[in-house]
């Protein structure tokens, strides 16, 4: 893979990719390129800002609300977790329980508990269980990105 690179200052970021064939390894690419666009709505208090889906380490449902999980901090959101997961789904956002969504980009380590489930270690130290009924969805998820 050759990687050029070049500063305008007259024109939008543009990426262009050409590629030999189109396969499972440049659609990625380029759904990981369109993902770094995306934005979710979250507020945090009374204040609504437009989070970028690459700066989300988890999402989770409590109570009926669900909230957007950053390095730092938490927001509200009027979104349900199903509708975040069909919407960010091609941004590298899965499902890892009932009530809990993980961006896999932010996945720093995972670990095999002793009762059939993982224990997701995410970059900001973080710790999340994936269980049992999504391990194979995960355990695909890093086969693919390796």
């Amino acid at each position: 893979m050759k990687i050029a690179t070049r500063q305008t200052n007259d024109k939008p970021l543009t990426v262009i990719i050409e590629y030999p064939k189109l396969d499972t390894r440049t659609q990625k690419l380029i759904q990981k390129i369109k993902s770094l666009d995306l934005k979710v709505s979250g507020t945090s208090n009374g204040t609504v800002f437009q989070i970028p889906i690459s700066d989300i380490c988890y999402a989770e449902s409590l109570e009926r609300k669900t909230f957007l999980y950053t390095e730092k901090d938490v927001y509200l959101t009027d979104k349900k977790l199903y509708e975040l997961e069909e919407l960010l789904r091609e941004a590298g956002i899965i499902r890892i329980s009932k009530s809990c969504l993980m961006n896999v980009d932010m996945l720093d380590s995972v670990k095999r508990l002793t009762n059939s489930q993982l224990e997701a270690t995410l970059q900001n130290g973080e710790k999340l269980i994936v269980a049992r009924t999504y391990l194979k969805q995960i355990k695909n998820r890093l086969k693919e990105d390796m």
